[in-house]
């Protein structure tokens, strides 16, 4: 496998993509430009450079194979995990807004994220995919992560990983000087990547209902269970750097786009309501975050 290096991170690459069209689809790739309606001077680009392909013309082609039922990118996300990932090496994701220009930092992520600043990488593609589906500049990756040799930390749906979210998202100051909150905290930055369910926006609702005291731990597990988005890798420390290898870069076209906005809305929807009936059910039951810390 040809791995992608720095220079190569923000390119787009067409020969994948033609690759499929022509297996796949049996297209003849003159009849698609024809009916692309892509320019001479367009085809003499991709025919040129096809590892370096203008947004616009990734655009007309991805549309193209989504519109006539060829997900490519989902075919290249199985045909390169069936590939690659094994007992050392997971096959990982990533959503960029914006495309990974030079080398992987583990500073460019803010600090609202779950686990402040990291590189952060999910499961599959719908994780990447429903994350940054919202942004006209979005991307996925495709990444080959070898955790062999690191420390991690690992977190379930758990008390622990609600006050570590909580705690990184700056909404439970008052209680930032705590014995627990400081241990685990220690124990989280002495590690050099995190694995942990995914919190998302109505996730963040639930977590804060609990730390405003307004339902218990228990509740609070029980509804976020609801949610099941599944587990994110986090990326803490620069040792992690070396085990870290960028596949793919995936292009991201406005239809595949609104079909994760699509999948995102109906599953936030019926995670609402799984969250509402947790926390009727568990009514009562578990401590208050005051009890707690």
């Amino acid at each position: 496998m040809n791995y992608l290096t720095p220079e190569e991170y923000e390119k787009f690459n067409i020969e994948d993509c033609l690759y499929i069209l022509n297996a796949v689809a049996d297209l003849d790739l003159a009849d698609l430009y024809n009916k692309l309606i892509i320019t001479e001077e367009d085809i003499e680009e991709i025919n040129k450079n096809p590892k370096d392909v203008k947004p616009e013309i990734m655009e007309k082609i991805y549309n193209f194979c989504y519109n006539n039922g060829l997900f490519i990118n989902d075919i290249l996300w199985l045909e390169t995990k069936e590939q690659l990932e094994n007992d050392e090496n997971l096959l990982l994701s990533h959503g960029s807004r914006v495309n990974i220009k030079g080398n992987i930092r583990l500073d460019a992520s803010g600090d609202s994220n779950d686990f402040s600043n990291g590189f952060y990488l999910g499961e599959n593609l719908k994780q990447a995919g429903m994350f940054v589906s919202n942004e006209p500049d979005s991307s996925l990756y495709i990444v080959e992560f070898e955790p062999i040799g690191l420390t991690m930390k690992k977190f379930n749906v758990s008390t622990d990983w609600m006050l570590a979210v909580a705690y990184y998202r700056e909404t439970i100051d008052e209680y930032k000087n705590s014995d627990r909150i400081k241990e685990l905290i220690s124990d989280i930055e002495k590690c050099d990547f995190i694995m942990a369910p995914i919190a998302d926006n109505r996730m963040f609702q639930i977590i804060d209902a609990f730390t405003d005291n307004q339902i218990t731990d228990v509740q609070c597990k029980h509804a976020l269970s609801a949610t099941n988005l599944g587990y994110q890798f986090v990326m803490k420390h620069k040792d992690t750097l070396p085990n870290i290898n960028i596949v793919k870069h995936l292009y991201l076209c406005d239809v595949e786009k609104n079909k994760y906005n699509i999948l995102g809305q109906e599953e936030s929807n019926t995670s609402l309501n799984k969250a509402i009936l947790a926390k009727k059910r568990f009514n009562n039951t578990g401590k208050y975050i005051k009890d707690i810390l």
